[in-house]
C-alpha cells in the first residue's frame, strides 16, 4: 500500500469515529434538553417558618419575663421591713428612756 492509501484509510477511520462521537453528543444534548429542573423551596420555607415560630415564642417568653421583673422592681422596697422595725424599736426605746428620765 502506498502512503496515500494509508493516509486516506486513517482519515476515513477518523471521520467515522468523529461522526460516532457527534452522534453520541447529539443524543446527550437531546437528553439534557428534555430534562427539566424545577426549583423546589418548600423545605427551605418550612425551615424558615419553624425558625420564625420559635423566635416568636422566645420573644413572648422574654416579654413575659421582662414584665415580671418590672413588676417585681415596682413593688420592691429600697428599705427592708426588718430595718424599719429596728429603727422604730430604737426610736420607741429612746423615747421611753427620755420620758422615764424626765418624769423622775
Amino acid at each position: 500500500m502506498t502512503k496515500l492509501e494509508i493516509l486516506s484509510e486513517l482519515l476515513v477511520e477518523e471521520l467515522h469515529s468523529f461522526k460516532e462521537e457527534v452522534n453520541r453528543l447529539e443524543k446527550i444534548e437531546k437528553c439534557i434538553k428534555d430534562t427539566s429542573i424545577k426549583a423546589d423551596s418548600t423545605q427551605i420555607e418550612k425551615l424558615i417558618e419553624e425558625h420564625l415560630r420559635k423566635l416568636e415564642v422566645n420573644q413572648t417568653a422574654q416579654q413575659r419575663n421582662r414584665e415580671e421583673i418590672l413588676r417585681m422592681i415596682k413593688h420592691s422596697r429600697t428599705i427592708p421591713n426588718w430595718l424599719i422595725a429596728l429603727v422604730l424599736l430604737l426610736f420607741l426605746s429612746q423615747a421611753s428612756a427620755v420620758v422615764f428620765l424626765l418624769l423622775r
